[in-house]
């Protein structure tokens, strides 16, 4: 490979990962970690690959050596499954840019806004947004799926489509549930509250009364008898 090609290679490969971790998942995901990580694993695969075309080292070697930090990477902190879907693409990147052949602009650049665009429609908010999970963790254990979902649906307010418990804790009383509801739907409407009985206060006593020394009290009334 050609300095040339190396220089249009990584020309390709440079824009192709600015818009996927600065254009796309940062603007949506505001991670700057992982933005920098894929950047550095896209240019990490990308040199590897290159020194592999060029037969410099062994394509076992590297494959391995690229798996093990790949493995350390993903271990290493907590990532979601649409984060790893850009980990994966960022890979992806490097590895056809990094070998790709010097007669086949054409079809890198093709693979590069194939591989960037699906992630662009994939992970718009206007596709399925109205999708959401959450892991729940409720202080009541539900005997029926029936009662625990409708439980779910008066907390959350919105219609849940699927519920897996995830841990039961009878000592505490506590269920962990991982829950898919949507947004666009209303869930089950809550218990009403029951009134309040209205509790008329008692009368109070009257203060007794204690005349003072020289007031004047009158006489009690004559018996009847």
């Amino acid at each position: 490979m050609s300095y040339e090609t190396l220089l249009i290679s990584l020309a390709i490969d440079l824009v192709a990962i600015t818009v996927l971790a600065y254009g796309i998942y940062f603007r949506r995901h505001q991670r700057r970690d992982l933005t920098l990580g894929f950047l550095g694993v896209n240019i990490g695969l990308f040199a590897v690959a290159t020194f592999i075309a060029n037969g410099n080292i062994s394509v076992g070697f590297g494959i391995g050596l690229f798996a093990l930090l790949s493995v350390i990477r993903l271990r290493s902190t907590q990532i979601t499954q649409e984060e790893i879907g850009y980990y994966f693409i960022a890979l992806v990147l490097g590895l056809v840019n990094g070998v790709s052949p010097e007669d086949s602009w054409g079809r890198t650049a093709i693979l590069n806004v194939l591989l960037v665009g699906v992630m662009f429609v994939a992970d718009h908010p206007r596709v399925l947004s109205h999708i959401e999970r959450r892991v729940v963790v409720l202080d009541d254990v539900h005997k029926h799926d029936d009662a625990l979902r409708i439980d779910l649906e008066r907390k959350l307010g919105h219609q849940v489509t699927r519920v897996h418990v995830l841990d039961i804790d009878y000592v505490h009383g506590h269920t962990k549930v991982d829950v898919r509801y949507r947004t666009d739907r209303a869930g089950a409407a809550p218990k009403p509250k029951k009134p309040k009985p209205l509790i008329e206060p008692e009368p109070a006593d009257p203060e007794p009364y204690f005349p003072l020394v020289g007031d004047w009290v009158a006489p009690p009334p004559p018996d009847a008898t």
